[in-house]
């Protein structure tokens, strides 16, 4: 803002002042300043700015001056790094993109698919990262096992199958209400587990929706652009906690997860399987709805993320088939790191575990069978599983896992 000089002041102030001997009193405008006023009035500076101008245009650099030697005795602060991130890295990268696929018994085995290189193909794309999707994919397959979640089931009494795959059906609700990525969905339903088997303290079944809501909100800071407020939480809650109830429970469970967001999620790998293969949406959505499925099964959750994507995948690609087990190509050896021996037991079990989720006793969590119910998603859910190979009460349970 101008600033205006003293006798434009003064003549403001005395026209606003009263005169003597009756209210009704004519204020005499000012008349409006001219062109030498305006160049008489003083100029807002900035003596700071204008000093630290002056400092900086008197500041002569010297470039023949060398840089100190870095000092080794100084102890550098370093992120906590998987020990094993190295080995992996290198082994998967052996298995899927070097010359060399995997050592089977100390020998060498070819890549399944060397002649077909996708990202290679994208490399125009700069959407797609096509330089560093290979090292993503490689890392998140190294930090699997650190996201491993134990069966927490057996130390809290209050908790169980039944009501962990209600809790993930209201979770689904709220990413459906507040249209929120399925990435959030994934990584809410992730913290969730890791929470309840780190914390050292007995869960109460009353606390269920408090964190699943702070996981949620948690993983909406951490993938959306616009996350739900606290107050949205709390809304879509029915109000069972307070304000202050859910801050401290996203504090405490920040501390028991160690501020580690960047859980592997199987969402992530089936998408990367769609565009390797370039496979059509209306079966990436159907491996969709096979994982989002999954969420409420808690024994598939502790199982290795690709390898569940893996096997969601084929189950998808054999749906859409109706006729057969869908063959597992070269290239899906090449990118999954995962043989056809290795995927097609899973993916049975995981058809065995869409089956049990249209039983009469699950149709009460059916809001991920309604949502892609819907044409927007295809209409997947329509589509008929591959025949049961068990029992229709036999439990779903993954061979590679310790109970």
């Amino acid at each position: 803002m101008m600033l205006r000089s003293r006798s434009n002041n003064a003549m403001n102030i005395a026209a606003n002042q009263p005169k003597e001997g009756g209210a009704n009193v004519h204020i005499k405008r000012t008349k409006k300043p001219t062109e030498e006023d305006t160049i008489n009035e003083p100029k807002a500076k900035r003596a700071a700015l204008s000093d630290l101008s002056n400092a900086i245009s008197n500041v002569l650099i010297d470039s023949t001056k060398k840089i100190l030697p870095f000092d080794k005795s100084v102890p550098v602060p370093t992120r906590r790094v998987s020990k094993r991130l190295s080995n992996v890295k290198e082994e998967i990268k052996k298995e899927l993109e070097g010359e060399i696929a995997v050592e089977a018994n100390g020998q060498p085995v070819e890549n399944p698919c060397p002649s077909y290189n996708y990202d290679k193909e994208q490399a125009t794309d700069l959407l797609s990262f096509s330089e560093f999707a290979f090292d993503i994919f490689c890392y998140f397959r190294s930090r699997e096992s650190e996201f491993a979640v134990g069966n927490y089931l057996k130390r809290q009494p209050q908790l169980n199958h039944d009501a962990r795959a209600t809790l993930v059906d209201w979770m689904v609700e709220i990413q459906e209400t507040f249209e929120l990525n399925h990435e959030t969905l994934y990584l809410g339903v992730k913290l969730v587990d890791i929470y309840c088997d780190k914390v050292k303290v007995v869960i109460e079944k009353d606390n269920l929706q408090l964190i699943a809501c702070a996981a949620m909100l948690v993983a909406s800071k951490f993938d959306e652009r616009s996350p739900p407020l606290i107050d949205d939480f709390i809304y879509i809650a029915g109000q069972i906690f307070s304000r202050e109830d859910m801050m401290q429970m996203e504090m405490e469970l920040l501390d028991v997860v160690d501020f580690d967001l960047g859980a592997p999620l199987s969402y992530s790998y089936v998408r990367r399987y769609a565009r390797v293969t370039k496979t059509d949406m209306a079966t990436l959505t159907l491996s969709r709805y096979i994982l989002e499925t999954s969420l409420m099964f808690f024994d598939l959750n502790r199982m290795s993320e690709s390898l569940l994507a893996s096997a969601a995948f084929m189950l998808a690609s054999s749906m859409k088939n109706s006729e057969s087990v869908a063959e597992w190509s070269p290239v899906l050896h090449k990118y999954t790191g995962y043989t056809r021996k290795d995927v097609e037991p899973v993916m049975w079990m995981v058809n065995h575990m869409m089956h049990v989720s249209r039983q009469q006793k699950f149709r009460k969590n059916n809001t991920v069978y309604s949502k892609y119910s819907h044409e927007v998603f295809f209409e997947v859910a329509l589509t008929p599983f591959l025949i049961d190979k068990f029992a229709p009460s036999a439990p779903i349970q993954v061979p590679c896992l310790e109970p």
